[in-house]
């Protein structure tokens, strides 16, 4: 999914919509609570209709677009928004992919107040799952995204779960991190 900056303005693509949500474990290992989300953010939406020729054809035609204007809110928080009729509710991973940059990063930032609630002057270290198909470009994403949110540091991990929290305490880095473990949905 991507909102692409048009005239100032996001625009929100139909086609994104469709993406199935991952299944989100938030853990802090500092205090070793754990929680269930999914990964959903709500966007406010207006549309817009407006007349335009085909470049092809030359006819007249009404094109109508969705510009997102802005987040409403994450994980399961999100399903709230689903029947609105101003907003659109979405998944911003497509098969555990950042699919759209900026509903990843608020869907970071919103995780990781969720994690680590109250006042912190020290920014976390921040875990997240990738998938065995990551290439380094979808890698450089899901560590900016992880850094925008406001983690101090990014690590990347591909083992399940189980297995990362228990040699995590092993790496003096890595111990009181938060864990963001995505389990993508297949698409039908």
């Amino acid at each position: 999914m991507r909102l692409k900056e048009q005239f100032g303005e996001t625009l929100l693509e139909e086609w994104a919509l469709r993406f199935p949500p991952a299944d989100v474990t938030l853990c802090n290992s500092r205090t070793g609570e754990r929680t269930r989300e999914i990964s959903l953010v709500a966007v406010k939406v207006r549309t817009e209709k407006t007349q335009g020729k085909d470049l092809r054809t030359g006819e007249e035609k009404t094109v109508v677009r969705t510009l997102a204007q802005r987040y409403l809110a994450a994980g399961t928080a999100a399903l709230a928004y689903e029947d609105a009729p101003d907003a659109a509710v979405f998944s911003p991973f497509r098969r555990g992919q950042i699919a759209n940059y900026g509903a990843a990063e608020y869907l970071f930032k919103e995780f990781l107040k969720r994690l680590s609630p109250g006042l912190h002057l020290l920014k976390p270290i921040l875990c997240i799952h990738e998938q065995e198909r990551t290439t380094e470009v979808e890698e450089r994403a899901l560590t900016e995204a992880g850094m925008q949110a406001g983690a101090r540091k990014v690590f990347l991990y591909q083992e399940p779960l189980s297995i990362f929290l228990e040699s995590a305490p092993l790496y003096k880095e890595l111990r009181g991190g938060l864990v963001i473990h995505l389990d993508p949905r297949e698409e039908a």
